[in-house]
């Protein structure tokens, strides 16, 4: 069978430099913000004198190395993960996990990614986890960075670091609970729902006091009752991570604070579960996943506002300092649709996804900021065509016609010069 590969050896290398960079996300309570671009998400739960750790990851398609394979690509990855006490090695774990998919453009996406799941019983002691990764496909192994676990010092709490969740919407629903959201124990910043799960380290507590705050606010304060199950844990169920109740004697005591999300925003958040004199504090992060790429960059994301917008509309934009801009421009968009079920600005979002399409498709070599060309500023402003003719003209020019139905606009661009230089007609 002949394999096509579809990466370079420079594509390679840049993927591992971009795997060493990876960390986990520490489920401690002095973790403050995102310790950078994590691979690994670490959640606890407290089962009599141990703790049930369950490491799970999630890696992007476009990170994986892809090779076709007929008429399919596949790609994977094999993580192993020597767990250190008292220097020593006291157990080794490994997973591996291959993704089949149908064409090249999945291999590209920034959406779709590969998770999985490793759980380990351990003592109330202090561990030293050693991952390494090899990417399928590569013969690379990657050693990453360590992570000390101070379980002794975790089980003290009463309350242990939220879990990130949401409900289960596919055919996982009659087996689980809840389905573990898996980004690195941060918040997503997202149109959606999200759960947190909190597990309790103590069967006399009642209830519990919840604060969610960001600085200037507190979003969320209720008191919230303990509820009691058969044991929960973590599991791998049709490409996703649930969390379902097993057949131990063992009960599970947590909080379930149910749509909590609604009014964060990006940045850091502090949970505080209180309960009498009992209180921990979780610094966890709001991170707005596939964040388009032209909002980088606040000036070039203000410049493009001009394309719907008069310029007179964005003089307090573009007298905010850099280190301000990028929350005035969040302030201005805000202020343009106030009402809006949650703090995350949809029309934002689609504002600048489309201008990242148009900077990936419409650069030429006489305009290489692809959303500022004729057609770029005709697909931010009315999206994707539901049709586009291209033909010749009687002096050999290419015309694309681009045609919106339901608005009953039809746009004609000539490319004069044979370079991709398309130019609006009048």
């Amino acid at each position: 069978m002949k394999l096509n590969r579809i990466f370079t050896v420079s594509g390679i290398l840049v993927l591992l430099l971009i795997l060493q960079s990876f960390s986990f996300a520490q489920p401690t309570r002095e973790r403050e913000g995102k310790s950078g671009r994590n691979l690994f998400e670490i959640n606890l739960l407290p089962v009599s004198d141990s703790l049930d750790c369950y490491i799970s990851f999630n890696i992007p398609y476009d990170r994986l190395i892809f090779i076709k394979n007929g008429e399919m690509f596949s790609g994977g990855v094999q993580i192993f993960f020597d767990i250190k006490l008292n220097n020593k090695i006291d157990q080794r774990k490994s997973y591996a996990k291959t993704v089949m998919v149908n064409s090249y453009e999945e291999t590209q996406s920034r959406e779709k990614f590969i998770e999985g799941l490793i759980d380990v019983r351990l003592a109330n002691k202090d561990y030293v986890i050693q991952p390494s990764l090899k990417v399928e496909n590569t013969n690379q192994i990657i050693n990453l960075d360590s992570l000390a676990l101070n379980f002794s010092r975790t089980v003290q709490n009463v309350f242990f670091q939220p879990i990130v969740i949401e409900k289960i919407k596919n055919s996982c629903a009659d087996q689980g609970l809840f389905r573990l959201v898996n980004r690195n124990n941060s918040i997503p910043f997202a149109p959606e729902n999200f759960d947190l799960l909190i597990p309790v380290n103590s069967n006399t507590v009642n209830e519990a006091l919840i604060k969610i705050e960001q600085p200037g606010q507190v979003s969320f304060n209720e008191k919230l009752p303990v509820q009691i199950t058969e044991n929960l844990n973590l599991s791998e169920c049709e490409e996703s991570i649930i969390i379902r109740t097993g057949k131990s004697s063992e009960k599970t005591h947590y909080v379930l604070v149910e749509n909590f999300n609604k009014k964060l925003s990006e940045g850091p958040v502090t949970i505080k579960i209180i309960d009498g004199s009992n209180e921990n504090s979780y610094n966890l992060s709001v991170d707005w996943i596939n964040k388009p790429i032209t909002l980088m960059n606040p000036n070039t994301a203000t410049e493009l506002l001009e394309i719907i917008y008069d310029r007179s509309e964005l003089l307090d934009l573009y007298k905010s300092s850099n280190q301000l801009k990028y929350k005035a421009l969040v302030d201005f968009w805000n202020k343009k649709f106030p009402k809006r079920e949650f703090q995350f600005n949809e029309w934002m979002n689609e504002f600048y996804q489309r201008a990242d399409y148009a900077m990936k498709n419409f650069s030429n070599l006489a305009n290489q900021i692809g959303a500022k060309t004729d057609r770029g500023k005709i697909y931010i402003q009315y999206g994707k065509p539901d049709e586009i003719k291209r033909e010749y003209s009687s002096s050999n020019n290419i015309v694309e016609i681009w045609y919106y139905k339901d608005l009953q606009k039809e746009f004609v661009f000539t490319d004069r010069t044979g370079l991709g230089n398309y130019t609006l007609g009048k």
